[in-house]
Order: structure tokens, then sequence, then C-alpha cells
């Protein structure tokens, strides 16, 4: 039969005039059309937020990477003096203005 192309051209045409389904396949058909479409959105909203989460998650290692490499620079140079006290001092020595 497989090679048999009109027998096949002819099943496929009497076939497709043809509803096979039941009232009963149809109504679960009808009734599960809508939970379907929203799993499809569901799927695609939760591809759009793990890929977020990824992009979030690649950039907080960046920025734990960097902040550990400006932790080991400033622990080489040692004490760190806020501005204001570098104020203070300088107008202590210069004095008021």
């Amino acid at each position: 039969m497989n090679r048999a192309h009109r027998i096949l051209a002819e099943w496929d045409r009497r076939t497709a005039d043809t509803d096979a389904r039941n009232p009963g396949e149809a109504r679960r058909d009808d009734e599960l059309r809508a939970p379907r479409v929203e799993v499809r959105t569901l799927k695609r909203e939760r591809a759009q937020l793990q890929g977020r989460l990824d992009a979030s998650g690649t950039a907080i290692a960046a920025l734990h990477y960097d902040n550990a490499a400006l932790r080991n620079e400033l622990h080489g140079r040692g004490a760190v003096v806020t501005l204001n006290e570098q104020r203070a001092a300088r107008t202590d020595i210069i004095g008021p203005c």
C-alpha cells in the first residue's frame, strides 16, 4: 500500500472530508483548548523569567568578583580615611577660610 500513491491520495482525500471525532471527543477537545493556551502562555512567561534570572545571576557574579577585587586592592593600601577627616585636618593646618 505504501507504493500505491493513487490509493494513498484517495485515502487522504476521503479521510479529510470526515470528522473522525465523536461528540464526547469534540467536547473534551473544546474543554481542553483554554487550559492548553494557558499552559503555552505560562511556559513562554516562565522561559522569559528564567532568562532574566540567568542574566541577573551573571550580573551578580560579575559584581561580586569586582567587589572582591576592590577589597583586595584596598587591603593592600592600608587604612581608609574618610573625606571629612581629611577636610578637618586640612583646615587645621591652613586655617579657617
